[in-house]
Formats: structure tokens, C-alpha cells, sequence
């Protein structure tokens, strides 16, 4: 093949990728394999019933709790002004950043019409946001006394922080991850999801703002709700997509 020809493929294979980009939209893989959302909503809903079980039992992973809430944050107050700045970035990273995402996140949807899209956002995000409230408020545990930096004074299990991530993060590489070009970047893309999950609910763990359990339910939670939403949301435009053709 000669120097030409070859350069020809080349821009016709990048054109031919570039006209099948369609925007940033969901994948469809939930619909396509239900039984992925099912797991995860099963299997989310079953550790957070074993934790939630744990608190109200006294269960062992109490006195975990107490211990980690008392040693982090001694470590914090021991450490370089330059900890206090990384940790309260997980705070943030999980609150005024995500909904600053998912604002610019939903605006794009609604310029690109993608309905769908849209309604998973806003179903994630303010649905977490629901579930944070209501069960926290029913949980009513007090966040532990020995907080640092930020001082919350509401109720802390689930984490909201933690909820919330799992269903915006999580959505994010998500949607974006299909659209890599290559198995490489894929990875990256799912990788940069998971540490900024960990990162966040780890800065809430280390300053005290939760305890470890907190955060752990409001992962499995996270995934849970994630799961099932997105999931619904996905076979119900499916459905509506079949019937308008």
C-alpha cells in the first residue's frame, strides 16, 4: 500500500469516527443487559442493610468507627498546612464542583435536546440528594465530635457526599467511557472516576465529617439508587424509542 493510499484510509477512518460522535450520550448498556443494573441495585441494597443493621444493633464495625474517628483527625491537626487544602478539596469535589458539573452537564443536554441524558442527571443527582435527607433524618446519627475543618452539625449516615459521587461521578464515566478510542483510555476515564469516589468519601473520613461506616452506606447506597435509576430510565426510552419508529 503506498504512502498515499495509506494516508487516505487514515483520514477516512477519522472522519468516518467523527461523523459516528454524536455527542456525549448514554451508552445504553444498562438497557441492553438489565441484569447488570439488577446485580448492582441487589447487591448495593444488601450492604447497606448489613450496615444499617450493624449501627442499630451495636454490631462490631462500631467500635471501627470510633477508633478511625479519633485517629484521622489527630493526624490532620498534626499535619502540614498543605493536608487541611487537600482534604477540604474532597469536600468540595463532592458538593459546589459536582452540582457546578451537573448544571454545565444538564445546560448541554437541554441545547442538545438529549432528553434522556438529561432526566438521568437530574434523577441521579437530586434523588440522592432525596434519599440523603429522608434517611439520614429517619437514621438521626450524630457525625462524630472530633470533626475538623469543616463542622457539620445534621445527621451523617448515609453520607450524602458519599450518595451522591457514586450517582454523578459514577453517571459521568459512564457516558464518556464508550466514547474512548481505545480500551487505554477507557481505563483511565473508569480509574478517574473510582479515585475521585475514594477521594471524596476518604477527605469525609479523614476530617471526621463521617464516620467509616457513613461513607460505606452511602457507596452502597450510591449504587443501589445509581443502579436502579439509570437503569429504569434507560428501558423506559428504549420502549418510548421502539413505539415512535
Amino acid at each position: 500500500m503506498s504512502t498515499k493510499t495509506m494516508t487516505a484510509t487514515s483520514v477516512q477512518g477519522l472522519s468516518q469516527r467523527k461523523n459516528n460522535f454524536t455527542g456525549l450520550r448514554s451508552p445504553g448498556l444498562l438497557a441492553k443487559w438489565p441484569v447488570i443494573g439488577i446485580s448492582l441495585f441487589v447487591f448495593g441494597s444488601l450492604i447497606f442493610g448489613g450496615l444499617t443493621y450493624n449501627l442499630y444493633a451495636h454490631g462490631p464495625l462500631l467500635a471501627w468507627d470510633t477508633k478511625i474517628a479519633n485517629t484521622l483527625p489527630a493526624i490532620g491537626l498534626n499535619s502540614p498546612p498543605f493536608v487541611k487544602i487537600i482534604m477540604d478539596a474532597g469536600y468540595y469535589i463532592g458538593d459546589q464542583v459536582l452540582i457546578g458539573l451537573g448544571l454545565l452537564l444538564g445546560i448541554y443536554f437541554i441545547i442538545k435536546r438529549n432528553w434522556q441524558e438529561l432526566v438521568m442527571v437530574l434523577a441521579g443527582v437530586a434523588g440522592s440528594q432525596l434519599l440523603f435527607y429522608f434517611i439520614s433524618n429517619f437514621v438521626a446519627r450524630a457525625r462524630p465530635p472530633t470533626q475538623i475543618w469543616i463542622i457539620l452539625t445534621s445527621t451523617g449516615f448515609p453520607s450524602g457526599h458519599a450518595i451522591t459521587v457514586v450517582a454523578f461521578y459514577g453517571l459521568l464515566a459512564y457516558f464518556i467511557a464508550p466514547k474512548m478510542p481505545s480500551t487505554f483510555w477507557k481505563v483511565v476515564i473508569v480509574a478517574s472516576g473510582l479515585l475521585i469516589i475514594g477521594f471524596v468519601g476518604f477527605s469525609r473520613i479523614f476530617t471526621a465529617g463521617h464516620y467509616l461506616t457513613d461513607v460505606l452506606a452511602g457507596y452502597s447506597l450510591g449504587i443501589a439508587w445509581s443502579a436502579l435509576i439509570y437503569t429504569l430510565i434507560e428501558l423506559y426510552y428504549q420502549k418510548r424509542n421502539r413505539k415512535q419508529v
